[in-house]
């Protein structure tokens, strides 16, 4: 009868740092010149990470073409779609799998203090490697929320937000949000989303003035080019809250 043969585990790579190392302890180097080998160590292995990172990310985006939309919010006629977007827990489902292929994994931390909300997304590689977003948003003050329905509306828009963007990935809404903007050549345009996202609120938009008022009361911000990715940012997270069904059930 034959013998079965035992694989042997497989031994990992070395590179030539670590045998330096090796042969650095062996004939009693300094400790000096041993540290700055481990120091190359270290610096070795980022590398490596950080470019099997990239790589697995670019994988991912190529697996993930595009984030496909589970929400509709109508217009007041209750027929019509204002707009669409995708959920949290849709997000998730779309990218589970993908990322689970490329080693891929995020995690969030959330801080609120003082009616404010900073929210980071990590997304890690098996590795090591990983990249973060942030976004920062203030807690709703609508007298129609109670207070843990305001912080929770807050941190699922940050939190579906940073996700997206630390992935790199692009959504369907992106086109659809813009729907109501007939006369806009550019609906991508940061201006043409500001007006957007104004009019969901019910605010007027045919004059500068209308506008920069409903900046400045729904943002606390002026309507100048260097605060436009902040306006942009709290009108939206605006327009969810007001339009977020109660109670929350999002994860």
């Amino acid at each position: 009868m034959a013998k079965t043969k035992i694989a042997e585990p497989k031994e990992e790579p070395t590179n030539e740092i670590t045998q330096l190392i090796g042969k650095a302890i062996t004939s009693n180097v300094p400790v000096e010149t041993l540290e700055r080998l481990f120091t190359l160590q270290k610096e070795y292995k980022a590398d490596k990470a950080r470019e099997a990172f990239v790589q697995a990310k670019a994988t991912f985006q190529g697996n993930v073409a595009l984030i496909t939309s589970d929400k509709r919010v109508l217009n007041k006629d209750g027929r019509t779609v204002r707009y669409q977007y995708a959920s949290l827990g849709h997000i998730a489902n779309q990218i589970r799998k993908p990322l689970k292929k490329n080693e891929l994994a995020y995690s969030w931390d959330v801080v609120h203090e003082n009616n404010h909300m900073k929210v980071v997304a990590k997304l890690t590689h098996s590795l090591g490697h990983s990249e973060t977003s942030t976004f920062e948003i203030p807690i709703s003050q609508d007298q129609y929320m109670t207070e843990p329905q305001k912080y929770a509306s807050a941190q699922t828009y940050a939190k579906r937000y940073t996700l997206i963007n630390v992935l790199g990935l692009a959504t369907s809404d992106e086109d659809t949000d813009a729907t109501d903007v007939g006369k806009e050549k550019d609906v991508k345009s940061v201006k043409a989303q500001i007006i957007l996202l104004l009019r969901n609120l019910d605010y007027g938009t045919q004059t500068k003035e209308e506008i920069e008022q409903g900046v400045k009361e729904m943002t606390k911000l002026e309507l100048k080019e260097e605060n436009y990715e902040e306006i942009v940012k709290r009108l939206a997270a605006k327009v969810e809250e007001k339009n977020l069904e109660i109670p929350i059930v999002e994860a």
